[in-house]
Formats: structure tokens, sequence, C-alpha cells
């Protein structure tokens, strides 16, 4: 993929491996799911762009209830290799498992052709890159089948050779019954199977009869009390036999290695098409996921902003612990939206243990390795990553019991290897930075650290539950505070993300809520208050304000969203009026234009009875039709066909109403207000009425 990677350490440490097992799970084939587990994180935007796209393109597809024709679809590469390396043939099973897969290549190849260019760019030039093997696979397949092996219709030799065996055999069995049907013979018969031995047609004696039967003894009882032995009648047929099913081993074996060698000659083209199926399994895969997971294709961009981001594994383990589809999760699984790049570039999370810092940690680490995997990601739409050269994560308990290191000089080493790398195009996540050895020390060392990173100028995520670095960011720029709300009523962490407000140990309260004594409480907060500055209590209020004004703004929220749900559906009920309006209008023209030709109609017919009535009541009738017939030819819809026909012009498609079908306008007459048309290589002429615009 690229020659430059992300820390594979980081990689194990963010269990990046258990969301590639979820990925694995929704491919259709071994390839797909290989694939899936096979995949590292790019540094490189252009195939990150570009995996994406094709994630999202295919995530479309899906969505339009359109499904790959994946199935059949078989690993056959190591069989092809190995069988390169041996040189020996197909069998007819492998065969068939070769000419399935390909077939699966060619279906696909044309599926992916199909698909509209200006919708589909990607896929399309996936299915580019298939191969065709239309040939090869009609040859596989007219050659043998899975359960017959080799067909008759592989060749004019094999037909042949059967067709002579299946003679041979019948004219055995004839001359088997006609020796068994011989009085003297049957009475020394054991019994009057036919039966083979070694291949030959043979007759069970008992033994004292022998001499009754000539030919060859090819096998006995266990007890010697019966003899198989092949009359000398049989001998000759039996040996033609042989031969002929010799002579069918040798043409069955030539086909095979045709076909063998027909495979092999595509041995290039053959990977390269499993190359790309499984590529097309894995995107498939992506899209599935990110449908079944609720996710969105990132933007890239130089700043990192998720917007309600969940953890793919707690999505996992909450919709198996419910029983429901990750969809219908609701807030089982508290969604974050941190932020970093814009306005600050160090995000310090302070608060107490079991406080969600970690969850955090691992939730932006695992959606960044997912984006620059070419995956979507599971937080809403609009969310962006960047494109980082270096992810480093220190996360969870490092110590190693065979370099003698504790758990301190494990961390210790990795953040050494860390500062050595970062520049601005890192992220850095660091878990409890400063804990494992004297809290005024750790504090000291996690300040020095975090200054050196800041000067990198890379994207710093810490978390630290040590009071001390509650400061920190007041005095930084580009540096910010956070915590992770953490319930001091049910000693439980909300996993809600507060940016711009450092967290509370909550050591005292969750020491009260446990039940210490209320003497053992106040002595601590006297003591607390001997070494405190009063920051502490500061960072509280500020904290409690905090959560207050998120209240108020989680409540604004929550009424804008209604109010937004209401302007929807008053905007939706608009739109509904207004097309009940234009349908009413419609069907009234419809039936005022209707109402006028009726008149018009009626009006005429008097005309015409009237030609012969006296001259002043013949004139007023005539003047009353030319009257109707403007009224008529003023309603709205005979107005607009009055244009259409004015500009009617040869060669234009109408539709004939009589006819209820197409046709091409040849000639206009417009003074008999009537049209020529070419329906079907004939030529009809029809009335101006007779006709409307093709839709």
């Amino acid at each position: 993929m690229t020659t430059e990677q992300i820390c594979p350490h980081s990689v194990k440490v963010l269990e990046f491996d258990l969301i590639l097992d979820i990925l694995a799970s929704f491919a259709s084939s071994d390839l797909g799911k290989q694939a899936a587990k096979r995949i590292t994180p790019s540094t490189q935007r252009p195939w990150i762009e570009k995996r994406l796209g094709e994630t999202s393109q295919l995530k479309a597809l899906l969505e339009q209830g359109v499904r790959l024709p994946l199935s059949g679809l078989r690993d056959i590469g190591p069989k092809i290799r190995d069988l390169g390396l041996k040189q020996t043939l197909f069998e007819p099973e492998d065969l068939i498992e070769i000419s399935d897969t390909l077939s699966v290549g060619g279906q696909m190849k044309r599926f992916l052709g199909r698909l509209a260019a200006a919708d589909y760019p990607l896929l399309q030039a996936m299915g580019d890159k298939l191969h065709a093997f239309e040939e090869l696979t009609q040859r596989i397949n007219h050659c043998v089948n899975g359960s017959e092996g080799v067909l008759d219709e592989a060749s004019e030799a094999l037909r042949s050779i059967r067709r002579r065996l299946s003679a041979l055999e019948g004219e055995i069995r004839r001359q088997f019954s006609r020796i068994l049907s011989d009085p003297q013979i049957r009475s020394a018969l054991e019994n009057d199977n036919f039966m083979l031995r070694h291949g030959r047609p043979v007759v069970a004696v008992k033994s004292h009869y022998r001499t009754h039967l000539r030919g060859t003894v090819r096998g006995r009882s266990h007890s010697g009390a019966t003899l198989y032995i092949e009359p000398d009648g049989l001998v000759e047929l039996s040996n033609q036999l042989e031969e002929t099913r010799f002579a069918e081993k040798k043409e069955v074996d030539n086909i095979l290695w045709d076909l063998t060698h027909r495979v092999l000659e595509r041995r290039d083209d053959i990977f390269s098409t499993l190359r790309i199926l499984a590529f097309v399994d894995l995107t498939y895969a992506k899209a599935r996921f990110s449908t079944d997971y609720e996710m969105s294709a990132p933007h890239l961009g130089d700043s990192l902003r998720l917007s309600s981001a969940r953890h793919p594994l707690l999505l996992q383990w909450a919709s198996a612990e419910y029983d429901r589809p990750v969809r219908e999760l609701d807030q089982r699984v508290i969604p974050i939206s941190p932020r970093l790049g814009d306005d600050f570039d160090l995000l310090l999370v302070t608060g107490p243990n079991t406080g969600g810092k970690t969850v955090l940690l691992k939730t932006i680490g695992v959606c960044q390795l997912m984006a620059q995997s070419g995956m979507h990601i599971p937080a809403r739409p609009g969310s962006q990553v960047t494109v980082y050269g270096h992810v480093f994560a220190d996360i969870g308990d490092e110590q190693s019991i065979q370099q003698s290191l504790s758990t301190f000089s494990a961390h210790m080493q990795h953040v050494i290897q860390i500062l050595k790398q970062t520049n601005a195009q890192t992220m850095v996540l660091l878990d409890e930075l400063g804990a494992g050895t004297d809290p005024t020390e750790g504090a000291s060392l996690a300040t020095a650290i975090l200054d050196e990173l800041l000067r990198s100028q890379g994207h710093i995520i810490a978390t630290t539950h040590l009071g001390q670095l509650k400061t920190y960011a007041f005095a930084r720029a580009r540096a910010e505070n956070a915590s992770v709300q953490f319930d001091s009523q049910s000693l439980r962490p909300t996993y809600k993300l507060f940016i711009g407000t450092p967290g509370s140990s909550n050591a005292l309260a969750i020491a009260r809520r446990l039940g210490m004594p209320e003497r053992v409480i106040r002595s601590a907060h006297d003591l607390l208050a001997l070494h405190s500055d009063g920051s502490s209590e500061l960072i509280n209020q500020v904290q409690a304000t905090r959560e207050l004004a998120e209240r108020k703004r989680q409540q604004a929220e929550n009424m804008l969203s209604d109010a937004q749900g209401v302007r929807q559906e008053a905007t939706r009920r608009l739109a509904e009026l207004e097309e009940e309006r234009k349908r009413l209008r419609g069907q009234a023209d419809l039936q005022v234009d209707d109402t006028m030709r009726r008149v018009r109609a009626t009006i005429q017919e008097f005309d015409r009875k009237m030609a012969n009535a006296p001259k002043p009541w013949h004139a007023f009738v005539q003047d009353l039709v030319e009257d109707i017939s403007q009224l008529a030819s003023s309603t709205p819809l005979a107005e607009r066909h009055r244009r259409f026909t004015e500009g009617l012009k040869k060669g234009d498609s109408v539709y004939v109403l009589p006819l209820r079908r197409s046709a091409i306008v040849d000639r206009i007459r417009r003074k008999r207000q009537s049209v020529q048309l070419l329906l079907d290589g004939k030529q009809i002429e029809v009335s101006f009425e007779q006709i409307c615009r093709n839709t």
C-alpha cells in the first residue's frame, strides 16, 4: 500500500485488530476476510481519499437495495500456485472451483461495467481491471461436472471409448448370465451374484465343485469353502474391458492436462483478478460495516473534529447485550465530540480514574486509524479527520515481565520514542501521563513532556488524574482543558466530554458515597484546605457552571431540534397543499375544456341542421357558433394547446390521443388544423385536437 506505516505498537494498543475482525465478518468470501485482516492504515492522502470514495459509492449502491454478485467466490490462489510448483494436473472438483470463481469475476466485471459512470466512476474503474475468462470457463464447464467428473462431451474419443465400455460391460453381464444358467454349473454355485475381483468378473463356486467350471481362480473366502473363478469364456472380454478402461483413463488425463494447461496459461491474469475481487469484497465489507454501524465518510482536512463519535467495540458489545441492531441502540453508547487542531493543538483531559478518559482516547484513535484505512467512521456526517504521518498511542498497562520493567518504566520508554519522532504531522495519545511514580515528580515530568510535544507542533491528547496538571492548559497557548463527566451520586462515569473545563477527582465525594465515616471526610477536607491554593474550588465552581451551561445548551438544542421538526412538517404540508392545488386546478381546467368542447360540438350540429333555415336565423346561428368557438379556444388548456400547435415543426415527437401512441410529425397542415404523422412506417393524418405534447 505505502512504504510509510503507522506505528505497529500504537495500532496494537488501540486494538485495531478487533475492529478489523468486525470488518472481516461483513465480507462475503475468505478472500475478502483475509484482505480485511491485512489492512494497515495509510499515510498517503490520495490513497485514503480514493478508498473513502470507493466505500461511499458502494454504500450508496447498497442503500438502493443492490447486492454484489459475489456468490461462489473462492480463494483458488494457493491451489494454482501449488500446482504450478508440483507440475501435476487439476482434478475435476478443482476445475469446477476455479471455473466458479472465474465466473464470479466475469459477472462482477459486467455488473460494475453497467453502472452509471457519472455516479460510480471508482467502482467502474475496479471493473475495468478485472479480466474476462468466458472461453476458459465455458471449456471447463463443457468438459467437467461436479458430480460426474469428466463428461462424455469433453471429446469425441472419450464418448466413443465410453460407448465401447458400456457395450463390453453389457456383453460380459449377458455371458455371465448364460454361464450361470447352465444346470451343471448352477449346482456348484455358492450364489449367483455378479461379482468383481481385481476388476475382473468372477463366479462364486463351492470349493469341492472346482472342476465344474473351467477358469482362473481370482480369490478365496476366509474359510476356503468358496472359490472366486473367472470363467475362461469371459477372459477375452475382460481383457478388452481392461484395455478400454485404460484408454478411458488416458483420454480423461489428456483432457485434464489440457484444461490444466489452459488455466496455468492464464495464471497471471487469474492472480490479478483474484486481487481485484478480494479488493471488491473488502470494499463491500466496508460499505456493509458503515451501513450497519451508522457510519459516515469523514472529510479530510487540517484538523480533527468528530461529531457524536462512538467506539465500534462498544457498539458491538451494546448490540449483543441488548440484542438489538446498532441503529436501534439510541444512547446506550454515549457519543463524544472532540476537536483538535483549530484553536488548540493539545487537549488535556483530567478527572478521576475509571472516568471514561481511556475510552475517549481509544475512540479518537480508532476513528483516525479507520479513516486512514479508507473506512467510514462511527460519527455523524460532517466529521473531519486529518492525515497523520504518525499516530502514537501509549495506553494501558505496559508492564513487561520479560524485561523486568515497571509500568512507569515501560511507559517512559514509549514516551521517549514518541518525543524523538513527533512532528507537525503527528497525533499523540497519552493515557494517565505522569502516573506510576511520586505525584509531584510525575506532574513535573508530565508538564515538561507536554511542553516538548507542544513545541513539536503535533496534535496531542493526554489524560491524567493528577490534580497538579489541572492548571496546565490555562498557562499555555494552543492548549485546552477537557473533562469526562462523572456522576458523584451513582459513582459512574457518564462518558460525556466537556471541552474547556478540567475534571475534578471527586475522591472525597466518592468516599462519602461509599460510606466513609463523616469525621474522616471532614478531616480530609481540613487537610486539603491547608495545602490548597484555592484553584480546586475555583475549578469545581467553573465545572459546575459549565455543566449547568451544558444542560441549558442541550435543552436549547432539543428545542431547536423540535422547532426544526415542526418547520419541516409545515414545509412538507405546504408542499402537499400546493400539489393538491395544482391537481384541483388541472382537474377544473380539464372539466371546463371538456364542457366547452361538447358545447361547441352541439352548436355545430345545430348549425348543420339550420343550414336551410331562413337567412336571418342562419346568420344568427353562425354568429352563435363563432362566439362559442371563441370561448372554447380561450380556456387555459386550449390556450396551452394552441401554443403547442403553433410551435410544431417537422420531426417533433407527439402523442396521439386516440391511438395512445407516440408518432413523428411529417407535415403540418395549419389551414386544415391537422398534421400528417409517421407511425410504424405508415403515414396518418389527425387533427390538432387529437395530439398533445409527448412527455
